[in-house]
């Protein structure tokens, strides 16, 4: 579940191990090393105890009873061990309530002796003193013992030490997951231009563990497998329509010069067709290139595309709200725009309305024609190649590669195309081009 809040991303799973794994580590170390002083403290809390025991004994057995009480008034020293009669404790406050380190060293103190002594802490100027009850020389007294030096504070500077330790180790491990987790972006942001029709430049094989140069040699070899897959093709496509031009451009000579006959229209007319495939063959062909890269002024190309289909009689109107300039292949744009208006003019209705206009990063080019356009379910699957969409489409002159190259040229220029149903019931297709970052 926290992995998927983090957003998935390798870099930021392998940075989350790392942390988890340190902070782990440390607290299990901090864990064993505070037990182990605690432990060590007790022992030592417990030879205090037993060393100044046996040091009082001796003094005392030498001396009477009667004189002994003189003795320890004349022998103890504040805020040092010593030894109480067991009336010293009249009239003094005393709390019960021991730390959880007193509880740990009383504990330990009533395992040694055998039985749990009476125990209870007096608070004198800001410092804790631990009475335990003791027998000495068979008479009951009170050992105090100072808790100044017997402190359950971890030195700062084993904190210091450990956080220090901690953030070195994260930041070493996390340049090491950086560096583990760069060639496979590379081969994501290569795979993301594969996608978009783009063969990227071969990628270093020789970083990352041996299973990461694995996959980018084998990524290298997909992606020259599909460059000559293409390659191949163009080249077929591209000598295909070459031949099949001089044979039909032949068939037409032929027709014309017989006169006109009752065949000779529509014999003509299926030339016409034939040739109108093969130049599109040869344009979804050409699409497959590297396009050109210099200044186009969108608008001027757009007016001179409409001046052409306008000597065809067709009704057609262009609207320019802005004439932004890109760098484009202008070939390539206006073969973009001429299948747009061509496929208005097959399987829409007139007039076809051309839009020119741009916003703060994009220049914006808008086809509509009056139409029913093509059905929301199925606007995808019309991009593709040799895609007809209707039953009558293959009969029409058309070879189901219009929008197939449209699309090629948009990703060509890192645009997008969508399509839309206007307000008015017509059909609009918009294409977005985006703007020199200069401008």
């Amino acid at each position: 579940m926290i992995l998927r809040k983090i957003g998935g991303s390798l870099f930021l799973r392998l940075a989350l191990l790392v942390i988890l794994t340190v902070v782990a580590t440390q607290l299990i170390t901090w864990w064993i090393v505070v037990t182990e002083r605690r432990e060590l403290i007790a022992k030592q809390f417990y030879g205090q105890v037993v060393d100044t025991l046996a040091d009082f004994e001796g003094r005392l057995d030498s001396i009477p009873p009667a004189k002994r009480a003189a003795f320890l008034a004349d022998y103890n020293r504040p805020w040092l061990t010593q030894l109480q009669p067991a009336g010293a404790d009249k009239g003094l406050v005393f709390s019960s309530q021991l730390s959880d380190f007193e509880s740990l060293l009383t504990e330990r103190l009533g395992k040694e002796l055998g039985t749990q002594p009476s125990v209870k802490v007096r608070i004198l100027q800001d410092r804790r003193q631990l009475w335990i009850g003791v027998h000495v020389l068979g008479a009951p007294y009170w050992l105090i013992v100072p808790m100044g030096r017997f402190r359950d504070h971890v030195i700062g500077s084993m904190s210091l030490a450990a956080l220090l330790a901690s953030l070195c180790a994260i930041l070493v491990a996390s340049a090491i997951a950086w560096r583990t987790t760069m060639p496979i972006r590379r081969v994501v942001k290569a795979s993301g231009a594969l996608s978009l029709g783009h063969i990227p430049e071969p990628l270093n094989e020789h970083i990352g563990s041996s299973e990461i140069r694995a996959l980018t040699a084998g990524f290298n070899r997909m992606a020259h497998s599909l460059e000559a897959a293409a390659s191949e093709r163009r080249l077929m496509l591209a000598g295909l329509s070459h031949d099949l031009r001089t044979p039909l451009t032949r068939l037409k000579l032929m027709v014309e010069l017989q006169g006109e006959n009752a065949d000779s229209n529509g014999m003509l007319s299926d030339i016409d067709e034939m040739s109108g495939i093969v130049r599109q063959f040869i344009d979804f062909a050409r699409s497959e290139e590297k396009p050109r890269s210099e200044p186009v002024a969108l608008a001027e190309l757009a007016s001179s595309v409409v001046a052409r289909f306008r000597r065809e009689h067709l009704d057609l109107h262009l609207s320019v709200s802005a004439e932004p300039e890109i760098v484009a292949d202008p070939l390539a744009l206006e073969r973009l725009l001429s299948n747009l208006i061509d496929n208005a003019r097959r399987y829409g209705q007139p007039p076809v309305e051309i839009l020119v206009g741009c916003d703060e990063t994009h220049a914006v080019l808008s086809v509509i024609d009056h139409g029913s356009g093509i059905p929301a379910e199925l606007r995808q699957a019309a991009l593709a190649p040799f895609e007809r969409l209707a039953a009558h489409r293959g009969t029409d002159g058309g070879s189901g590669l219009g929008l197939a190259i449209v699309s090629r040229i948009v990703n060509q220029h890192q645009g997008s195309l969508t399509f839309a149903d206007t307000e008015t019931g017509g059909f609009k297709v918009v294409v977005r081009l985006p703007l020199p970052t200069s401008a």
